[in-house]
């Protein structure tokens, strides 16, 4: 099954947009993180929240993922473990969207395991016909993160261009 189809309506989706230049985007603005989060719904999108100031330590992080996406009581906390279970997860309705509020305040080489790994179950549901996509909130607006699954992490499409990076 096709995950999207070759027309230009679905050119202008949210969701196409997003997965053209990756799997992940980058929020500043609270407006544009909330509008787009009602589009998603809207389109029948499951989105899953993660607070991850409050993520003061690696075990934190991985108790939270565990809980929020229903990780199997094998799981490892660790992020080979993570890296299998994400292949698990259950996408319902048109897809899922994981919404990581605060990602910043993830230390930068933990970030960017996380934000591979995640670039990696992107790819592995798409072979299999599904979306599962992510959205970072962040508080520092000049933010960069390294390239992810071989893509840069872009800027969504409401703030890229007050981004420093053009």
């Amino acid at each position: 099954m096709a995950v999207f189809r070759n027309e230009p309506e679905e050119w202008q989706r949210l969701d196409w947009a997003i997965l053209q230049n990756g799997y992940a985007c980058l929020y500043h603005r609270q407006e544009f993180l909330q509008l787009d989060v009602m589009w998603f719904r809207k389109e029948r999108y499951r989105v899953i929240e993660f607070d991850c100031a409050k993520w003061e330590t690696d075990q934190a992080m991985h108790d939270e993922l565990k809980q929020k996406l229903r990780f199997k009581d094998t799981y490892k906390s660790d992020f080979g473990s993570l890296k299998e279970s994400l292949k698990d997860i259950d996408i319902t309705g048109k897809g899922t969207v994981l919404l990581l509020h605060h990602f910043d305040a993830v230390d930068k080489e933990t970030a960017q395991i996380l934000l591979d790994i995640l670039a990696r179950a992107s790819q592995w549901h798409l072979l299999l016909g599904e979306r599962l996509l992510t959205l970072l909130q962040v508080e520092d607006p000049e933010v960069i993160y390294e390239p992810v699954g071989a893509r840069q992490v872009e800027w969504n499409p409401h703030e890229w261009l007050d981004s420093t990076r053009q």
